[in-house]
């Protein structure tokens, strides 16, 4: 997997691999809620004050859209 869980020990690597099993559903879940949203009102609930900006902020959710679309009709092509 990697160099790092592999240098664990087989109890920690049981904690890591547990870590990142739920640090994957909390992206998931962000990543849902912040989808559920129209663009707009996604990027406001995501801007925090001295990062990027809001406007800066749906230009990247307006890309990963785009970019999901693209993946999704990708596969539905292949499966075609």
């Amino acid at each position: 997997m990697s160099a790092y869980r592999d240098s664990l020990t087989p109890g920690q690597q049981v904690i890591f691999d547990q870590a990142c099993t739920e640090a994957a559903f909390i992206v998931a879940r962000a990543r849902h809620r912040r989808d559920s949203l129209p663009v707009e009102e996604a990027a406001r609930e995501a801007y925090i004050p001295g990062g990027p900006s809001v406007e800066e902020i749906a230009a990247i959710i307006r890309q990963h859209r785009e970019e999901a679309r693209a993946a999704l009709a990708k596969q539905r092509e292949a499966a075609a």
